[in-house]
């Protein structure tokens, strides 16, 4: 029992005691470090500089509205898709020109041509048969009363202007015979179809979006046949952070560029107009919307273009030529500085944007530093090997 004791004292004494201080173990140890100060100097002689043709430019401040670039989205504007559907119950027929998505059409242009179903009757063949008999035998006593007037008025019984009215009563007849003829014919052949057409014709200019009906379909009354997409006029919408939308530039117009186009070349201007209140929760943006105006002949409903946003307020940064700047294959931007005559040192630069042929600088060397305008992959050339 006591040896017991004994030990839980030394127990606690132990872990009351406090821990003794040694040389704290640095986590970790930077051997062989160079600053960027301390690159490499390329030194050129003056055949060199002349064969490459190296030009200098100065690092200049930059005073300029900031940016948002974002990826956005050409759309058709809401109320601009018009949709043409048939009046009534028929049979389309194609017009002259073929209609198919993606073809342009004008204002009034013919787009198809709808044939309306005819009511039936259960004796419709039946009727049409005595009709015509009915006509032929009208003609038939019609053609003998005009014999026997004339017969009378050579005879001197009779007048002409009975004559008159039994010739006007054989035409009619002739008339009452083509007709029923006709409709006969029609019933024979498409016994449901009326023997009329109404043209259906475009209500605005605009694209052919969809087309919903092939021709010698049948079609119910108020049946969607296409669509056109009056594109005069399109909209970008372009999703904004939530952390940015406070930030935006009240109805500032946005620059609107294609992917394709060269990085910082964004000559389309787009205005700012109030839009229907959308927004991607999951993705944290807001949707802010920007006109095209007579400029969407550029784009096409469905493209996805850059936006420049403005910011409010200004920004202070520097620019250099954009043609200073080069990259490594890293992606790391660099610039190369003059140290002396024809002595030329790499340097860090971080690029926020292009501004046409400025290159815009977060972080860089100072206002007023030389820098090589021209010639730069040429001296990065001979700093690394090829193939670096």
């Amino acid at each position: 029992m006591r040896r017991i004791v004994v030990c839980l004292a030394l127990v606690v004494a132990s872990c009351g005691s406090p821990p003794t201080e040694g040389p704290r173990a640095t986590p970790a140890t930077v051997e062989n470090r160079i600053a960027e100060s301390d690159l490499t100097l390329v030194r050129l002689t003056e055949r060199a500089v002349e064969r490459i043709a190296i030009e200098t430019a100065e690092v200049t401040p930059f005073e300029g509205r900031a940016h948002r670039r974002v990826g956005g989205e050409v759309i058709v504007p809401p109320g601009h898709v018009i949709a043409v559907s048939a009046p009534v119950a028929g049979v389309a027929r194609a017009s002259s020109a073929a209609l198919l998505p993606g073809g342009g059409v004008e204002a009034g242009e013919e787009l198809l041509r709808l044939v309306p179903l005819a009511p039936v009757d259960r004796d419709t063949r039946a009727r049409a048969s005595r009709e015509v008999e009915a006509a032929r035998a009208n003609l038939a006593a019609t053609e003998a009363r005009l014999t026997r007037t004339q017969a009378l008025a050579e005879g001197r019984a009779g007048s002409q202007r009975a004559i008159e009215e039994a010739t006007a009563a054989r035409d009619i007849a002739q008339a009452d015979v083509h007709a029923t003829n006709a409709r006969a014919r029609a019933i024979r052949a498409a016994p449901l179809l009326a023997d009329v057409s109404m043209p259906l014709r475009a209500p605005e200019s605009g694209v052919v979006r969809a087309v919903s009906v092939a021709p010698g379909q049948v079609v119910a009354a108020g049946a969607p046949l296409l669509e056109i997409v009056a594109s005069e006029t399109l909209w970008v919408r372009a999703p904004v952070g939530s952390g940015d939308v406070a930030r935006l530039a009240p109805d500032a117009p946005a620059s609107v560029a294609s992917l394709a186009s060269e990085e910082g070349i964004h000559p389309i201007e787009a205005r700012a107009i109030a839009g229907p209140p959308t927004a991607t929760p999951l993705a944290g943006t807001v949707d802010r919307y920007f006109a095209l105006d007579a400029s969407s002949a550029a784009f096409v409903p469905g493209e996805r273009v850059l936006v420049w946003l403005p910011l409010a307020g200004t920004e202070a940064a520097t620019a250099v030529p954009f043609s200073s700047v080069f990259y490594d294959p890293t992606g790391t931007s660099w610039l190369y500085v003059c140290e002396g005559e024809r002595a030329y040192r790499r340097a860090r630069a971080d690029v926020l944007r292009r501004e046409g042929e400025l290159a815009v600088l977060a972080r860089g060397p100072d206002v007023g530093t030389c820098v090589v305008s021209v010639g730069a992959a040429e001296l990065y050339g001979s700093e690394f090997e090829p193939g670096h």
